[in-house]
């Protein structure tokens, strides 16, 4: 957890979630001064050095430093020779606020992205006329692995319309693997998609080949 704590900016973390942390502005304030004077390699800091920083007399100071122990956000950790006030406890918990943000993210990412194939899964039925195969539904969902979304399947899907093409599982395909091809190149000047595209398009017509059951 150290080495992830040192790369996050933990103040910006604070702002987000001292709230949920039941921390009130005054406490926010003292934390933040508190943090900044840390941060300055002090290693003992007081209530008299935090009020020289702040508007606060030194009594006041002592009285949130006391709630903030009490709600476990700080502690007095020992040093070699006196007792020193630490953030760690309040570390712990934003790192905690933290991880919950990224599964947070990661199951909106998930649901979004299964939305979009579903979608993409009606429309594709739609304009095939004929509910889709387990090949057909392997490589839309192989689409999605290769990092396109809904707007880039469906804008291949209009391209072949314009250019009064039929809609197919294949035809969509070569539209993004030339699209792909030319981003490529226009990015880097070479281009190596066709090997790593024309494997996974052999698994799937691997998969085409194999029985399915028909439409109830």
């Amino acid at each position: 957890m150290t080495n992830i704590m040192a790369s996050l900016n933990i103040n910006y973390l604070l702002i987000e979630h001292y709230k949920k942390l039941n921390i009130n502005e005054d406490e926010l304030a003292v934390i933040l001064v508190l943090s900044h004077l840390l941060s300055q390699h002090n290693q003992i800091v007081t209530a008299d050095e935090l009020s020289f920083k702040m508007n606060f007399d030194s009594k006041k100071i002592d009285e949130i430093l006391a709630v903030l122990m009490r709600k476990k956000i700080i502690s007095l950790e020992k040093g070699k020779n006196n007792m020193k006030l630490s953030l760690k406890p309040l570390q712990t918990k934003l790192f905690n606020c933290y991880k919950l943000d990224v599964l947070n993210e990661e199951q909106v990412e998930t649901e979004e992205t299964n939305r979009q194939i579903k979608n993409v899964y009606a429309i594709m039925e739609k304009e095939l006329g004929r509910t889709l195969s387990p090949a057909d539904v392997q490589r839309i969902r192989e689409w999605f692995n290769l990092s396109y979304i809904e707007l880039d399947i469906l804008n291949a899907i209009k391209d072949l319309k314009v250019l009064n093409k039929k809609v197919s599982i294949a035809a969509v395909d070569k539209v993004l693997l030339n699209k792909a091809k030319a981003k490529e190149i226009n990015q880097e000047g070479i281009t190596f998609l066709s090997d790593k595209w024309e494997k996974s398009l052999d698994e799937t017509i691997k998969i085409a080949k194999t029985k399915w059951l028909e439409d109830e």
